[in-house]
């Protein structure tokens, strides 16, 4: 009897040592030549782009003094103008500065109304004149407003509220003349979903306003009443197309009606036609440094375009050859 328990016991023991064995070999994960998690979305290899797909491009750039900027604007006569701390400087069209403009705050918009500068600082608006000197301010209501683009046309400004998610129109004297996001219709493109403070606006050469639906990946036209007339873009991790949560994140127009956007998260310029069809990629994610957002643009008269890199106090000049 004690034989055949001795037997038990070692064909027990065998059963247990075989199943040990194949469990470490069936389930046991093999991390021969694996660091990393394979189920890992990697933006490295969404942002591959291919080479045909670049424009053709001469490069510069100005390096900007300071720690913080957020907006650049460019003049009738090409000058540059970017903020840099409590201070805006102007830059001649050979990158050298030129005269600066003291604000109380940093500026987080700019643009141009004939010779008059028009600059936003969160929730208030400045109209200064050539040599700098401030002709008119007014707050908006909303103490919490984030202004974070700025257009004008025929004495009419337009700002981007990108706490509000609306555009205001105001005079040059500070007068709300109309408000462009009211719609409670959430199926409207002028519903504007904002998941992040990125919002833009621009004036086509046609007069009509153009507005970033960044939520949608849309850019969204509107006529002088506010009334849609198109939209264009596609959510798309393809290079012709926009993705992540809010993009563009910035736009500009070209003097044919073409559109340059700048793109968050998978870092992105690219020139579109004055259809929205994709036509090629000014500068792609190695151009920047990592993880670069609130890139700006702004275009000169010769279709030089600026594109202001927050991060780095670089500003970007590229001419599509």
């Amino acid at each position: 009897m004690k034989q055949n328990n001795i037997l038990t016991y070692i064909l027990v023991a065998l059963v247990i040592i075989a199943l040990i064995i194949l469990g470490n070999f069936f389930i046991k994960p093999n991390h021969t030549g694996i660091d990393e998690n394979p189920y890992s979305m990697k933006i490295d290899s969404l942002g591959e782009i291919p080479t045909d797909k670049f424009c053709a491009t001469n490069y510069s750039s100005i390096q900007l003094e300071g720690t913080k900027s957020e907006a650049i604007a460019v003049d009738k006569n090409n000058n540059i103008y970017a903020s840099s701390d409590k201070k805006i400087i102007c830059f001649d069209t050979n990158g050298n500065p030129v005269s600066e403009i003291n604000c109380d705050y940093l500026a987080t918009a700019l643009a141009f109304s004939e010779n008059k500068l028009i600059a936003a600082f969160t929730n208030e608006i400045s109209i200064y004149d050539a040599a700098g000197k401030q002709l008119k301010n007014w707050k908006l209501e909303n103490e919490k407003s984030y202004i974070t683009s700025l257009a004008a046309i025929d004495g009419n400004i337009y700002a981007a509220d990108a706490q509000a998610a609306k555009v205001y129109c105001f005079s040059e004297e500070g007068k709300l003349l109309k408000t462009i996001g009211q719609t409670a219709d959430k199926n409207e493109l002028t519903f504007f979903v904002l998941p992040s403070f990125y919002f833009d606006v621009a004036i086509g050469k046609d007069k009509s306003i153009w507005i970033a639906n960044t939520g949608r990946h849309k850019l969204v036209q509107l006529d002088s009443e506010s009334h849609i007339i198109s939209s264009w873009g596609e959510t798309s991790s393809a290079v012709d197309g926009f993705c992540g949560c809010c993009n563009p994140s910035n736009f500009a127009l070209m003097h044919d009606g073409s559109f340059i956007t700048a793109e968050k998260g998978l870092v992105r310029v690219k020139k579109y036609n004055k259809n929205g069809d994709f036509e090629c990629v000014i500068a792609g994610p190695e151009k920047f440094k990592e993880d670069a957002k609130g890139l700006d643009i702004a275009i000169d008269s010769n279709d030089r375009i600026y594109v202001l890199e927050p991060e780095a106090m670089k500003i970007h000049i590229f001419e599509v050859k």
